[in-house]
């Protein structure tokens, strides 16, 4: 009898902290209308298997990079500070040193060329919603100002390829 009541207890506990953790997800996108937290989650859903297919061999699936030889992407001060150049990079790949959370990495990242704007502005939400802990949709507009705008500016971005 006592087994049962202890059980009872730890089952009630279980589910208590679990619906804890439930509104703590819930609140991070309480702001978000109906439509928007649908649509996120079908960029979500999308990025995350591209981020599979494409990034995680070297970034990890958790995010956290390899060592020394490629950056971590969770609580990364560089991709925060460096939207435009990482949603670039995507596509046409970075070369030269970057500082990530005061560490060195001077790995190239080959870009994926046919990746297409709505496939980077879903593995862009994928990462920074999930890594970059931000909730936010990065739009299929913003990919496509970005890359135009980096395709066209006479100032050379640090680490472009030509």
């Amino acid at each position: 009898m006592r087994g049962v009541v202890g059980m009872f207890l730890f089952l009630l506990i279980s589910i208590y902290f679990s619906s804890c953790d439930q509104k703590n997800k819930t609140n991070k996108y309480g702001h978000l209308d109906l439509r928007t937290k649908i649509r996120l989650r079908q960029y979500m859903v999308e990025g995350k298997r591209l981020y599979s297919l494409h990034c995680a061999n070297c970034h990890q699936a958790d995010g956290a990079g390899l060592a020394r030889l490629y950056p971590p992407l969770k609580n990364s001060d560089y991709l925060i500070s460096n939207r435009r150049e990482s949603i670039y990079g995507m596509r046409h790949g970075q070369k030269g040193e970057i500082i990530v959370n005061g560490v060195s990495f001077n790995q190239e990242m080959p870009g994926i060329i046919n990746l297409t704007d709505l496939e980077i502005a879903e593995i862009a939400t994928y990462v920074y919603t999930e890594f970059a802990d931000t909730v936010q949709i990065i739009t299929l507009n913003e990919v496509r100002t970005i890359i135009d705008s980096c395709m066209q500016d006479s100032i050379e971005i640090p680490n472009k390829k030509p």
